[in-house]
């Protein structure tokens, strides 16, 4: 950590759910991008995943 480009987010988790939400609104995203809605246990298994890695 920190995650992102700019080091924006701290955790693992916020970067999950950032994700999850779709990304942040702006002009350039592409419509095709839309949140995940990705269940607790779904969320939790792709952290341990990552930090397996």
């Amino acid at each position: 950590s920190p995650y992102m480009h700019d080091g924006s987010l701290r955790t693992l988790a916020e970067v999950i759910e950032f994700y999850d939400r779709g990304g942040r609104a702006n002009p350039s995203l592409d419509p095709k991008i839309r949140p995940l809605g990705l269940t607790p246990d779904e969320k939790a298994a792709i952290i341990v995943f990552l930090e397996a890695l």
